[in-house]
């Protein structure tokens, strides 16, 4: 694929800016950049999902497969089977291949050939082998004859993912392909991948999943694309490196205006003292040569030059947080047991449960789609009754939740307003001053929270935690979607934060940073502890 001069405006604004780059046929390349820089917008250009403005993208015959992040609501009365045979086109190549073996002849050989080689392109004859590998490797555990919309938005994503790689295409375009899916699936995705020599162009968050696929980067920003020939943990560090030479150099311009700042101040000081002094006679030197000598402009002049022609770059230095996730303690009151829980609704329910969760304690609860993982939060939360079973929860417990839902969610309210809806009692100042903490500017306060980037959404919802003096956090797939800013933020508050964190993740580098005492697998309901 080579793509050449590409632009793309949206609602009149330029996303995408003169892109220039060549898929070779090794390449897997990971496709970064903040959130907003313009991914998904590249991606469905090179779908053919929406136009461009100018430019040209040469497929060179190659076919292009792109992973969609939802499945049309027209298929939703489908089964799951129907939906492979007709989004893969499968079923409608073997109908006619059917109708011209019947009536095979010279007239039609051509036409048949043509069929014969796009049925063997998506490699029709092990159909429903490669399927059920596929979806066994993906861990999906539902009937082929279930209908779409019984599926859960993982299960989706899983059938979205099979369609894809059952296509067989030259070229894979995958944004985001290990949002929602279980940690077993995304190891099998992964692995898949690795040993495919299918050119692919990846979107993802998992930053392992990333640097065990790709040998290639594609850095967006400002609509623009720098290319480099690396792997994504050998660009992370070739990115540090170059940060630390821009700060060095920017410090050292400072130091040097500084410095010249100060010899021009004391050349004139110099100039004027001597201007105002007078000879007491002839061999009075110094007195004489202050008024010629000192009061030259010539040296001034030079440092001023100097101080024009010195060039310093605007330059943001990286910002840091440290955590003020203020809480208060009373001993004993804080822990939570789990006593005989069962947890679900209408016929879906948990196995029994059984756990005590000490203050202090970091809990990941782990399983495959489905096994109940956030009905089991949502039972804590209490917006859901246990089916059976009791759960205690200390008097003095103040449980902050921060979920994918709430960083998607556009309210449609001020920043001031979204953090005053649960803190009416708070002084504003208070507010204020942990905004501050957490860089967000007083004169952002009223900026819409609809339009702010996940990592500033990601800084807020810790800013309402802050308020409420919270001791228990529950954390639900917060990594899905957020660009590498908001994901170093959400990484430092689990390895910083004190209190229990019960989370829900896939993601293997959150995991390791939470470094959980205890893993409760929702499959079984048993408990691992560390």
């Amino acid at each position: 694929m080579n793509v050449n001069n590409l632009n793309v405006s949206i609602d009149g604004n330029d996303i995408i800016k003169n892109v220039t780059f060549t898929l070779n046929s090794s390449d897997k390349v990971g496709l970064v950049g903040v959130n907003g820089s313009g991914k998904s917008t590249l991606l469905k250009t090179l779908a053919g999902e929406i136009p461009y403005d100018n430019g040209n993208i040469n497929y060179l015959g190659q076919s292009v497969g792109y992973l969609r992040q939802e499945i049309p609501h027209i298929y939703d009365k489908m089964s799951v089977l129907e939906y492979f045979k007709q989004s893969t086109g499968i079923d409608k190549l073997e109908s006619n291949l059917k109708t011209l073996e019947e009536n095979l002849n010279e007239h039609n050989m051509e036409e048949y050939g043509d069929i014969l080689n796009q049925f063997l392109a998506i490699d029709g004859y092990n159909f429903n082998e490669n399927l059920t590998i596929i979806l066994n490797g993906l861990c999906f555990s539902k009937n082929i004859d279930t209908p779409i919309y019984e599926l859960s938005g993982g299960e989706k994503i899983k059938v979205l993912l099979a369609d894809l790689l059952l296509s067989n295409r030259d070229i894979m375009l995958l944004d985001e392909p290990t949002n929602n899916l279980d940690l077993q699936a995304v190891e099998w995705l992964e692995s898949y991948l690795k040993k495919s020599t299918k050119k692919m162009i990846l979107v993802s968050h998992d930053e392992v999943f990333l640097d065990s696929i790709v040998n290639k980067i594609f850095e967006l920003h400002d609509g623009v694309i720098d290319v480099f020939s690396m792997t994504y943990s050998t660009y992370l560090l070739e990115k540090e490196h170059k940060y630390q030479r821009e700060l060095e150099e920017y410090e050292k311009k400072l130091d040097e205006k500084e410095r010249i700042k100060k010899q021009m101040q004391k050349s004139k000081e110099w100039a004027n003292k001597g201007a105002n002094k007078k000879a007491n006679n002839d061999n009075d030197k110094l007195a004489n040569n202050y008024a010629k000598e000192r009061t030259n402009t010539t040296n001034i002049s030079k440092l001023s030059r100097l101080l024009e022609n010195l060039k310093i770059s605007k330059f943001e230095e990286k910002e840091k947080i440290n955590f003020f996730l203020n809480y208060e303690y009373g001993k004993g009151k804080q822990d939570i047991v789990i006593d005989n829980v069962v947890c679900g609704y209408d016929n879906f329910q948990t196995p029994v449960l059984n756990l005590e969760i000490p203050f202090g304690t970091k809990l990941l609860i782990s399983g495959k789609n489905g096994s109940g993982k956030t009905t089991f939060v949502k039972t804590l939360l209490n917006q859901l009754p246990p089916k059976r079973g009791n759960i205690y929860i200390g008097s003095d417990a103040k449980i902050g939740y921060i979920s994918q839902d709430t960083l998607d969610q556009e309210w449609n309210c001020t920043i001031l307003e979204y953090l005053k809806k649960d803190n009416e009692n708070v002084d504003p100042s208070l507010i204020f001053i942990l905004l501050d903490k957490f860089h967000i500017p007083y004169e952002d306060k009223d900026k819409q929270y609809k339009n702010l980037s996940p990592g500033e959404r990601t800084r807020v919802n810790l800013v309402n935690i802050a308020l409420q003096k919270t001791n228990i956090l529950i954390l639900d797939e917060v990594t899905n979607h957020l660009d590498k800013e908001a994901l170093d933020l959400i990484y430092e508050l689990v390895s910083s934060y004190s209190g229990t964190i019960i989370s829900i993740s896939h993601n293997r580098k959150y995991n390791e940073i939470l470094r959980p005492d205890i893993v409760l697998d929702m499959d079984t309901g048993k408990c691992i502890y560390y």
